[in-house]
C-alpha cells in the first residue's frame, strides 16, 4: 500500500495545465510551468528553473507576465508519445498515417509494410518540396480568407446602402398615396427589415468564421516557423498539424463560397392605386444569394427569395432561347461611315461576328467602363489628347513580340494587360513598368473585370480563368470550364457574357447557363459591357451595331477599315461618361463615335500619333489617359487627355 501511495505522489495530481514543467514530467511529476526558455525551447516550474539558471546563466527566461510570447503549444509535449510518456516520437507509419515511438512500433505496427524514420521522411519531404508547398498553400489560403473577409465587409456595406436606398424609395412612393396606406407601409418596411436582419446575421457569421480561421492560420504558421529548426520530428509534427488544419480551412472556404454575395431588390407595384384593397404591402423585396459549386466548375442557380419562395432557371447550351430584353431585331436602320442616321437605310444582321459592348457594368473599372442612363455626363464630348509616349511591356521570359488584346484597370489604378502572343497576363505599376505576370496554358483572347481586384480571361480553349490582383501579385483564383469555345467575355451585375465562334451565351458568375442570346456562323465575337447601350463590332462586315437594352437595333454604322486578319478582333471601349472608342487592325486610328453609334465624331488618335495596327483601347479615368495596344509590338502607347 505504501508503494502505491508513493507512486501516486510522484505522479502528482491529475490537474491538466496549459503549460507543464518539462523536468517534472520527465520524473513522473505533474507541475505547472512558470518560465519558458526560448534557447532551450523548454518550460520550467519555479523549482526546476533554479537548476536551469545554474547551468545556463546567459539564457533569457520569459515569465508568466510574458506568456503571450510563449509557444502556442508545448513543443516538448508534441515530441512525446501520448501513450508512452517517456518515449519520443521518432517513427512514422505510412499505412496508418500515425506518428509512433519505438514502443508503439514494436507493439502495434510491426506488421505494417511502410514504416519509416521521421528523419528519413523529413528528408523526402524537403527533397520533394512538400514543406514549401504547404507553406505556400497556407499563404494562399490566408490571402483568400482576407479577401473573403473584405468582400463580406463590402457586401455588408452594400446591403446597408441598398436598405437606405429602398427605404427612401418606399417613402417617396408613400407620399403619393393617402392616409389609408399607413398599414401597408408598415408591412413593407417590416418585410425589408426582416430581409436585412437575416442577411446581416448570415454575413456577420461568415466574417466571424473568416476572422477565426485567419487567426488560427497565423498562429500555426508562426509556430511552424518558430519551431521548424528545433528538430526534424517537431518540424514534421507541425507540418502535419498545419496540413490537417489546411484541410479544415478549405472546407470552411468551400462552404462560404456557396453564398458569395447577398443583395436586396425592391420592385414597386405600378398598379398600386388601382388595387389598394388587394395589396399587403407597397412592393416586393427580394434577397438574392449566389450559390456556387467550385469543385468542377459546375454550378447551381441564383436563388431569389421573396417570402421564402425560390425560383431558378436552367438552359440547354444548344437551345435557341433568348433572354427577354436581349432579342435581336434583324430589321434595322443603318448608316455609313460619314452618313448620319437615315430611316430609309435597312441592312444586314446586326450581330454578326465582332466585339460587343453591353451597357450594364457592375464595376467602374472594367474593360469597358459603365455609362448609366440618367447620369450627368456629356457622352459626345470629344476626347482630345497630347502626344503619346511608348512604354515597353516586354519581359525577359517573352519569346515573341507582344500582341496586346486586352487592357483594364484595378480599383487602385493598377493597369492589367493580356499579351496573347506570349500567353501572359501582365500587371503594370503607375509608371507602366511590368511588376508581375502570370502564364496561361494557351493563348488568352479577352478580359473583363469582375470586382475591385478580380478579372476573368478567356483562353484558347473552353476555359475561363479568374485571376486576382493582390499586393502587387497576380494570383490564380479558379477556372470555369464550358461545353463550347471561349473567345469574348464581359461581366455585368454578376452575369457573364461569353462568345464562341458562332454564338453569344449568357451565364451567371458561377458558370450556370442562362441562355444562348444569339447564334451566327460567320465569325467569332468579342463582348464587353457598358451603360444602357449595347455596341457590337463585326470585323467581317466592318460594322458597328448599336442596340438598346431591350435588344432593339438603334443604328448600324459601316467603317470600311474595320476589317481584321484572321484571329484579330476590333478594339472597343466606352468610358464612364459614355464616350465610345473603337479601333481596328487596318484603321491605324482610334475613332470616337456618338452614343447612338450613328456617326464618327472624331479621330482621336491617328497614324500621325504613332498608332499602327491598333487592336485594343482603354481610357483610364484615374490617370486621364488613353492607352492603346497594338499588334506585334512590345510597347503600349499612352496619350494624356487634354
Amino acid at each position: 500500500m505504501a508503494s502505491i501511495m508513493e507512486s501516486s505522489i510522484n505522479r502528482g495530481c491529475d490537474f491538466v495545465f496549459d503549460f507543464s514543467c518539462v523536468t517534472c514530467q520527465e520524473n513522473d511529476r505533474n507541475k505547472e510551468a512558470d518560465f519558458y526558455c526560448d534557447k532551450c525551447s523548454k518550460l520550467y516550474c519555479n523549482k526546476c528553473v533554479k537548476h536551469h539558471n545554474y547551468l545556463f546563466k546567459k539564457h533569457a527566461l520569459l515569465g508568466k507576465e510574458n506568456i503571450s510570447l510563449w509557444p502556442e503549444t508545448d513543443v516538448v509535449e508534441l515530441e512525446q508519445c501520448q501513450e508512452h510518456r517517456k518515449e519520443k516520437l521518432t517513427i512514422f507509419c505510412e499505412d496508418h498515417s500515425q506518428i509512433l515511438c519505438h514502443v508503439c512500433h514494436v507493439h502495434n505496427h510491426q506488421k505494417c509494410s511502410h514504416v519509416v524514420l521521421i528523419a528519413d521522411k523529413v528528408k523526402v519531404l524537403h527533397k520533394e518540396g512538400d514543406f514549401k508547398e504547404l507553406l505556400a498553400r497556407f499563404d494562399a489560403q490566408h490571402q483568400q480568407l482576407i479577401h473573403k473577409q473584405r468582400d463580406l465587409d463590402e457586401n455588408m456595406k452594400s446591403l446597408e446602402k441598398s436598405y437606405e436606398t429602398f427605404l427612401e424609395e418606399i417613402n417617396a412612393l408613400r407620399k403619393t398615396i393617402n392616409d389609408s396606406l399607413d398599414q401597408l407601409e408598415k408591412n413593407t418596411k417590416k418585410e425589408l427589415d426582416t430581409f436585412l436582419v437575416n442577411s446581416r446575421t448570415s454575413v456577420r457569421n461568415d466574417i466571424k468564421n473568416c476572422t477565426k480561421s485567419i487567426k488560427n492560420i497565423a498562429c500555426l504558421k508562426d509556430d511552424w516557423l518558430r519551431t521548424k529548426d528545433k528538430s526534424e520530428a517537431l518540424s514534421f509534427i507541425m507540418y502535419k498539424k498545419c496540413r490537417d488544419h489546411s484541410l479544415k480551412v478549405e472546407a470552411v472556404l468551400q462552404e462560404m463560397r456557396t453564398q458569395d454575395e447577398r443583395t436586396l431588390t425592391f420592385n414597386p407595384d405600378t398598379t398600386i392605386q388601382q388595387t389598394l384593397s388587394a395589396l399587403t404591402g407597397l412592393g416586393r423585396i427580394f434577397s438574392t444569394v449566389k450559390q456556387v459549386k467550385p469543385a468542377k466548375g459546375s454550378t447551381q442557380s441564383t436563388v431569389t427569395r421573396h417570402n421564402n419562395s425560390k425560383a431558378s432557371s436552367h438552359s440547354d447550351p444548344d437551345s435557341d432561347q433568348t433572354t427577354p430584353g436581349f432579342n435581336i431585331n434583324k430589321s434595322n436602320k443603318t448608316s455609313s461611315l460619314s452618313r448620319p442616321y437615315s430611316p430609309g437605310n435597312q441592312k444586314s444582321d446586326p450581330t454578326k461576328s465582332g466585339q460587343v459592348s453591353d451597357p450594364v457594368s457592375s464595376s467602374s473599372h472594367q474593360l469597358v467602363q459603365g455609362y448609366h442612363s440618367g447620369a450627368v455626363s456629356k457622352t459626345d464630348q470629344i476626347l482630345r489628347v497630347k502626344n503619346g509616349k511608348n512604354y515597353s511591356v516586354k519581359i525577359s521570359k517573352d519569346v515573341c513580340p507582344s500582341i496586346i488584346t486586352g487592357i483594364c484597370c484595378t480599383a487602385t489604378g493598377e493597369l492589367i494587360i493580356i499579351d496573347s502572343n506570349n500567353c501572359k497576363m501582365k500587371l503594370l505599376d503607375q509608371t507602366y513598368k511590368v511588376v508581375a505576370h502570370c502564364d496561361f496554358p494557351t493563348r488568352p483572347w479577352s478580359m473583363c473585370s469582375i470586382d475591385s481586384s478580380l478579372v476573368a480571361v478567356t483562353v484558347d480553349s473552353n476555359e475561363v480563368h479568374f485571376i486576382r490582383v493582390s499586393n502587387g501579385l497576380l494570383i490564380k483564383d479558379r477556372i470555369l470550364k464550358f461545353q463550347h469555345y471561349c473567345l469574348g467575355i464581359a461581366h455585368q451585375h454578376g452575369n457573364l457574357y461569353i462568345t464562341d465562334c458562332s454564338a453569344l451565351y449568357h451565364y451567371t458568375l458561377d458558370g450556370r447557363l442562362v441562355s444562348k442570346m444569339y447564334k451566327d456562323t460567320s465569325h467569332p465575337w468579342t463582348v464587353s459591357p457598358d451603360g444602357d447601350r449595347i455596341y457590337v463590332t463585326n470585323s467581317y462586315s466592318r460594322q458597328l451595331v448599336t442596340l438598346s437594352r431591350d435588344g432593339t437595333v438603334i443604328s448600324t454604322l459601316t467603317v470600311p477599315d474595320l476589317s481584321s486578319p484572321v484571329g484579330v478582333l476590333p478594339g472597343l471601349h466606352v468610358t464612364d461618361s459614355g464616350q465610345v472608342l473603337m479601333c481596328g487592325y487596318y484603321t491605324d486610328t482610334i475613332y470616337q463615335l456618338d452614343r447612338d453609334g450613328r456617326q464618327i465624331l472624331a479621330e482621336v488618335v491617328t497614324k500621325n500619333n504613332g498608332v499602327i495596327n491598333p487592336i485594343s483601347v482603354y481610357y483610364s479615368k484615374n490617370t486621364e489617359t488613353i492607352i492603346v495596344g497594338t499588334y506585334y509590338n512590345d510597347n503600349i502607347i499612352v496619350f494624356k487627355a487634354q
